[in-house]
């Protein structure tokens, strides 16, 4: 076998140090992209959580009598995950979970927002009635979310919808 000089050699050298930079670096982005999309779940299942009792408190606002104390104001939700980090998330999931993704956090910008509106007594439960709609919506959404993970869309199931506005029914009825 022909000996390799010593040029040639060297040549080989940088070039597989080159290959086994670019691998590792490949592998480290990688496994930090990986990192954000299971933070970002995780928030997301967090947010649904938070959503489940901010639902709660509205329930039981609007159930409850029309004594002042009797209101239990749901707080604002945080989600500094998809604030910071969704711009470098984006480009590592589907289109159907970006979507998906933007109709929660949408429903979650809404909510945030009838919650800092300001409103007289007389229009406190309907106030919380609107703030119920966008949380039900953005937890119905999460849930979507994970089971279908973001290739199906809750507008496509009729039945489920029909649930929902059966629910809200039933909260309109009272204010």
């Amino acid at each position: 076998m022909e000996e390799l000089s010593k040029s040639t050699v060297t040549l080989l050298g940088v070039v597989v140090g080159w290959l086994l930079g670019q691998g590792s670096e490949l592998l480290r982005s990688h496994l930090k992209n990986r990192k954000l999309v299971g933070a970002l779940n995780s928030e997301l299942k967090d947010l649904q959580a938070h959503l489940e009792t901010s639902m709660e408190r509205c329930a039981k606002s609007i159930n409850a009598d029309d004594a002042p104390r009797a209101t239990i104001w749901p707080h604002a939700i945080t989600h500094p995950v998809y604030t910071q980090y969704y711009p470098e998330i984006c480009l590592h999931i589907t289109g159907d979970q970006r979507l998906s993704i933007n109709s929660i956090y949408g429903h979650i910008a809404t909510f945030n927002q009838r919650l800092s509106g300001e409103y007289d007594p007389q229009t406190i439960k309907r106030g919380l009635f609107l703030a119920y709609v966008d949380a039900k919506w953005a937890y119905e959404l999460i849930g979507y979310h994970f089971r279908y993970n973001g290739k199906q869309k809750l507008a496509d199931d009729e039945a489920k919808i029909r649930e929902i506005n059966t629910d809200f029914q039933r909260f309109a009825d009272k204010i």
